[in-house]
């Protein structure tokens, strides 16, 4: 068992992150995911590993796209502020029918023991008062087909949408990718978890 993983062997918590001994392949992905008059989302550059695949999502606003109660884009949307939880929603859908989300409940530890289990976590990020930019990490590599990408803010008026991305062009960016020297797991401790959103039975993210 590893410390940062403790549900995982040290092979599979390989998958948990983008691996440091490896130089990504990079597919020239640039999408606006969702727009209003006042803000948007887009996804940048996708970064392609041996295990899986690494994207930024940036959240921009105008200053009256805010809630009347705060001033600050990073706050709302990564600190629960005024606990409202998961304020941007992302998920993702695979060919095949996996999927995976970063609302609570979605545990990365099940994915331990099982290959195929989709890993999907947020990475490191950026942001101040009207721009944030947020790394997410998925594996194992998706197959050939699109790979969708869903986002909602509600608390930015971002509606839902789904944006399809090219699988097998990802998955032909892997055989670039360079190995530099053998992985070893890394420690860690994880972070505690926001709580669930209020969804309309309708959505996306409210199907198991």
């Amino acid at each position: 068992m590893n410390g940062y993983w403790p549900h995982a062997d040290a092979q599979e918590a390989r998958r948990f992150g983008a691996p440091e001994n490896e130089v990504p392949a990079t597919v020239p992905v640039s999408a606006l995911l969702a727009r209003t008059d006042d803000a948007a989302v887009t996804l940048t550059g996708v970064q392609v590993f041996t295990t899986g695949i690494g994207f930024t999502l940036a959240v921009r606003c105008r200053p009256e796209a805010l809630p009347d109660d705060t001033t600050d884009l990073h706050e709302l949307l990564w600190q629960g502020h005024h606990g409202r939880g998961t304020a941007l929603m992302v998920g993702v859908e695979l060919a095949d029918g996996r999927r995976a989300s970063n609302l609570p409940g979605h545990d990365p530890f099940a994915a331990a023991g099982d290959p195929e289990a989709l890993v999907f976590t947020q990475g490191s990020g950026s942001g101040h008062q009207l721009t944030v930019e947020q790394e997410w990490w998925l594996s194992p590599l998706p197959p050939a087909g699109p790979l969708r990408v869903v986002v909602r803010c509600d608390v930015l008026g971002l509606p839902e949408t789904v944006t399809e991305l090219d699988g097998a062009a990802i998955r032909a960016a892997a055989e670039d990718v360079v190995v530099l020297w053998p992985w070893v797991p890394r420690h860690g401790l994880e972070p505690p978890e926001p709580p669930a959103p209020d969804l309309p039975a309708d959505s996306w993210f409210a199907r198991g």
